[in-house]
């Protein structure tokens, strides 16, 4: 694994290790936290990809135009697990969380998810017009690499839901 990936990862968990305790805050923003957090690790990915994916000047021409819609389309789809998210935790931290929210939220993530994996199958063959098959499953593995430690910050920063 690159550098570059190690220290991806490491400004991921710092970011989770710094935005616990804020959560926790009356009155901390944790939207505009996520959302920093979001940004940081795209502007991070990208970076890994264009260490990591070993593109020819060609396919960076065609790969780079691609990737920014397939991006933009995937916050798209991501965005209600965000707000869901961000609502989770405010309802969490204010003791509101009821059983309606928790289904509502949990219906939300699973059509995200179905979504999200939709759209990446959707990509895998327009990204393979673009390159070879073997660079389109290194893209996803890196891609699947970097949200797997975005993915175990959130569980190190994100409350468990209190059942009282």
């Amino acid at each position: 694994m690159s550098h570059l990936i190690h220290r991806a990862i490491a400004v991921v968990l710092l970011l989770a290790a710094v935005s616990a305790p804020a959560f926790a805050q009356e009155g901390a923003d944790v939207g505009a936290k996520i959302r920093e957090t979001q940004a940081l690790v795209a502007k991070e990915f990208r970076q890994i990809l264009l260490e990591e994916m070993m593109l020819t000047d060609e396919e960076s021409k065609e790969f780079w135009p691609l990737y920014e819609r397939y991006s933009a389309e995937k916050r798209v789809t991501n965005e209600p697990y965000l707000a869901g998210l961000i609502e989770y935790v405010d309802r969490y931290y204010k003791g509101d969380l009821n059983d309606e929210h928790a289904v509502r939220l949990m219906n939300t993530y699973f059509d995200v998810e179905q979504a999200k994996l939709k759209k990446r199958h959707d990509y895998v063959k327009k990204f393979g017009n673009v390159m070879s098959d073997v660079k389109v499953m290194r893209f996803f593995q890196l891609e699947n690499k970097v949200q797997a430690e975005v993915n175990a910050a959130l569980a190190v920063t994100i409350p468990l839901a209190d059942p009282r």
